[in-house]
């Protein structure tokens, strides 16, 4: 899938907070990255100087990318690189939008944790990340080790490429206010996995028999999200959900959709926390994996990141969620490209006790050129038929 990419990069330079005497803050104002170079008239990035904050917008249009790198200026204002930190911290001010706004910290793309943050409140909000508790910036890592010395630091991003987000909706210009931007010597990691193992999808199938509200959430790429259905046509989200309402005869049964085309196992990571805004699911279905390996993502990559996926759901719902996994699918002509992704799901399923829903299966018992003229509307993405296909398959997991 074709995608305009808009990168916001900025380097922020305020104060220190007084509370926290261990912790030191950016001292050069003059830090800040220009825009990039603007195309039909509009630019990549707006980035204004408010008082003591700064304001970043983010207006979708056509453009290019501002930068700023700070290897000679770390947190103590280069007097130390060695000095070691567990995280970052800074404060927002929303605009009331629906939108998230994104932080990245490190080096390079393949060495860089990300981190989303909601802008929907208007008052001053701080936000302390650990690192270890950032999601990976690329297929090619697993994120930041726990403790980062300032001399690694040598870039911090504000925004995000993404111009869609749930079901391939287009973003709408958004902006936010940040201050007291500093990195933190000591902090304990939010996320705690292995605190909490996923649910059984049997429990889950008593609470629809006993008519009970239960969220299903379909999480995944442009496969999921629906991507070459036309007008009026469901993807198999939506096809699921109203399948277990009648089979079940529970109307308290919805389903919701937080694929986006284009994603990788990293973005989905990163985005669980904006994903959960949607409401904690019951059941998840996840199927993620063919721009992973669009992306180069080895086999061995794959597996970390689907089970950095698992684990974070499983302690972010505090075991709530019952999770059907859904083998990375082929495309014609890619119809053995995945199956070694494929192959890891299975294995990463019966690790967690996850719900397999075998679609890949089923799809090439059927053949690439059958598939390829009945099911799907290109070389990757299903039409009515595919959706209707992948939605049964799913359904026989109930």
């Amino acid at each position: 899938m074709k995608r305009s990419m808009i990168v916001i990069l900025a380097v922020l330079s305020l104060g220190v907070s007084a509370a926290e005497p261990a912790v030191q803050g950016f001292n050069e104002a003059k830090l800040w990255g220009k825009p990039g170079k603007a195309i039909n008239g509009q630019p990549a990035l707006e980035v204004v100087r408010e008082n003591n904050a700064v304001r970043v917008t983010q207006p979708f249009g056509p453009g290019g990318i501002a930068s700023m790198r700070i290897a000679q200026y770390p947190c103590d204002g280069g007097k130390d690189l060695e000095k070691e930190y567990e995280g970052i911290a800074f404060e927002v001010q929303g605009d009331g939008s629906i939108e998230w706004g994104c932080i990245q910290v490190g080096e390079t793309n393949a060495m860089m944790g990300k981190y989303y943050f909601p802008v929907a409140d208007k008052n001053w909000k701080e936000y302390r990340v650990s690192f270890a508790d950032m999601a990976p910036a690329s297929v090619h890592t697993t994120g930041l080790p726990a403790r980062m010395k300032a001399g690694r630091i040598t870039e911090i991003r504000f925004g995000d490429r993404w111009k869609i987000r749930w079901e391939n909706q287009k973003r709408k210009p958004f902006s936010y206010q940040v201050r007291n931007l500093r990195l933190i010597e000591k902090i304990q990691p939010s996320i705690q996995t292995g605190k909490y193992k996923l649910r059984p999808l049997s429990d889950v199938v008593k609470d629809m028999k006993a008519g009970k509200k239960v969220q299903v959430t379909c999480f995944g790429d442009s496969i999921t999200a629906g991507t070459s259905l036309r007008s009026g046509e469901k993807r198999y989200a939506i096809l699921l959900g109203e399948k277990l309402a009648a089979k079940f005869k529970n109307p308290n049964i919805k389903s919701v959709c937080t694929a986006v085309g284009g994603a990788s196992s990293f973005d989905s990571i990163s985005w669980l926390d904006r994903d959960l805004s949607a409401g904690v699911p019951d059941v998840a279905t996840m199927l993620i994996g063919y721009n992973n390996r669009s992306g180069g993502q080895s086999a061995e990559m794959y597996r970390k990141q689907l089970e950095m996926w698992l684990d974070r759901l499983a302690a972010k719902s505090r075991g709530k969620t019952a999770v059907i996994l859904i083998p990375s699918v082929p495309g014609v002509p890619r119809w053995f490209a995945q199956d070694d992704l494929a192959e890891v799901t299975r294995e990463v399923a019966k690790k967690y006790n996850c719900t397999v829903a075998p679609i890949d299966q089923a799809i090439k018992k059927i053949g690439p050129q059958v598939y390829r003229s009945k099911y799907l509307r290109d070389g990757i993405h299903p039409g009515p038929v595919g959706h209707e296909l992948f939605a049964k398959v799913l359904m026989e997991c109930f």
